[in-house]
């Protein structure tokens, strides 16, 4: 089971954004040498805790900082932006780092409605418009003829041959059933969406139709995961995403990761306990082997080939500990493992 990383360069009380893009570039060094398989950086707009707005630029100072492990978006929010400079940026990207970038595409705004309408500035913000969109990127990026007809003939004429791994990111089966037509890999956002996601992973992989791009089904499953050393310490620094959490819902947009403590003082309502007891299913929390156990069983029901692990926390050293502790687990080949041990892209499953 190959495991990955995305990450949100998340703010935390206390701290600041550029403690924030310093915390994320540590991270990436370190799943390298755990042996991860990739390394994913989130985008989010007009938000107080994620400090990641522009991840193609983060993508380029993590692969800069890095050697082997594969580099990309979980993901660039197509619905904001030209397909065609995305593919210009992914192009190049590819280019620079050759066999190492993916391109995860997520189909939601990422923002309030006035963000988005500010990133559109003077076009439609139109949602509906994206599958047509995510066509013409793939064919950007693949050389292939765009869907919309008046783009017809335009092609990128400066990069290198080579194109980085498509990916479509999404939470239900609108967006499973596209990646399956358009002959993409799929990541199912089971962070966002705890509920019945195992059906619509699984239809992806029955319907998936090979195209130029991809000959065969590759997914991915994406987890909120807190992994301590023992239960009861994953289950406090929880803690900090509770609270999270409850602001998020409440609207509180603009605060940072609160602190355990905070989290521990908070006065909870009634309809705030509701909303965690829903919300924790989106969390895999434990010591190493019920964290091993409970995503592998996730793994194999989702029929998905690959985890892409996220853990939000208040302190950066946990979250550090959590993917050791994960890799050791799962027997991760760390960087500088004896020869034969190199890790290589993985067959899609059949």
């Amino acid at each position: 089971m190959n495991l990955s990383v995305l990450d949100h360069s998340i703010v935390v009380r206390g701290g600041s954004p550029r403690e924030a893009f310093q915390n994320t570039l540590e991270l990436a060094r370190a799943a390298e040498q755990l042996g991860y398989h990739r390394f994913w950086v989130a985008e989010h707009h007009g938000s107080g805790h994620f400090a990641g707005v522009a991840p193609e630029i983060m993508v380029s100072h993590v692969a800069s900082a890095t050697s082997r492990i594969r580099v990309g978006t979980g993901g660039v929010l197509l619905t904001n932006y030209s397909p065609f400079k995305v593919a210009e940026v992914f192009r190049l990207l590819e280019t620079l780092y050759p066999g190492r970038i993916d391109l995860g595409i997520g189909r939601a705004s990422g923002s309030s409605d006035l963000v988005a309408k500010a990133l559109a500035y003077g076009g439609p913000v139109n949602p509906e418009a994206f599958p047509q969109k995510l066509e013409d990127l793939i064919a950007f990026l693949s050389g292939a003829t765009p869907a919309t007809a008046e783009l017809k003939g335009l092609s990128l004429r400066t990069m290198a041959p080579g194109m980085p791994q498509l990916w479509a990111l999404g939470s239900g089966e609108q967006s499973s059933l596209l990646a399956a037509r358009l002959g993409i890999s799929f990541c199912f956002a089971h962070f966002f969406n705890p509920v019945n996601g195992a059906p619509v992973t699984r239809g992806y992989r029955a319907k998936f139709q090979g195209s130029h791009v991809q000959s065969a089904p590759r997914s991915a499953l994406s987890v909120y995961v807190i992994c301590g050393r023992t239960e009861a310490e994953a289950h406090r620094i929880a803690r900090s995403s509770d609270l999270l959490t409850v602001n998020t819902r409440k609207g509180r947009n603009e605060e940072p990761i609160p602190s355990i403590e905070e989290a521990e003082a908070y006065p909870y309502t009634p309809e705030d306990l509701a909303v965690l007891e829903f919300d924790r299913q989106r969390v895999v929390c434990g010591d190493p082997s019920q964290v091993k156990a409970r995503l592998l069983a996730m793994a194999e029901d989702f029929q998905a080939d690959e985890l892409i692990l996220t853990t939000l926390c208040h302190d950066h050293r946990a979250r550090m500990r959590s993917y050791e502790l994960l890799a050791e687990a799962f027997g991760l080949d760390r960087v500088g493992a004896p020869p034969g041990a190199v890790r290589t892209e993985p067959q899609p499953r059949a």
